[in-house]
């Protein structure tokens, strides 16, 4: 589950700076690949010091819901 879904929180994650800062379009996209970059590794380290994949699910699942939600919001169109 780290691998996916920390792949996932971090795409997403990425997505959401992108559609929302005011910058250019080049800034937004190299600051979106930039926050992916590191937030997949902390999030795949994290997913291993959770006692149970129940709790796991429990905490990214809806954060991966959150981001997609702002995502579209913001006027991303996958």
């Amino acid at each position: 589950m780290a691998l996916p879904l920390g792949y996932a929180l971090s795409a997403l994650g990425g997505v959401c700076l992108a559609v929302w800062l005011p910058l250019s379009r080049a800034d937004n996209a190299m600051s979106g690949i930039l926050l992916g970059l590191i937030l997949w590794p902390v999030i795949f380290m994290a997913s291993f010091a959770v006692a149970r994949i129940g709790r796991l699910l429990a905490l990214l699942i809806p954060a991966a819901c959150l981001l997609s939600a702002l995502a579209l919001l913001g006027g991303w169109r996958p």
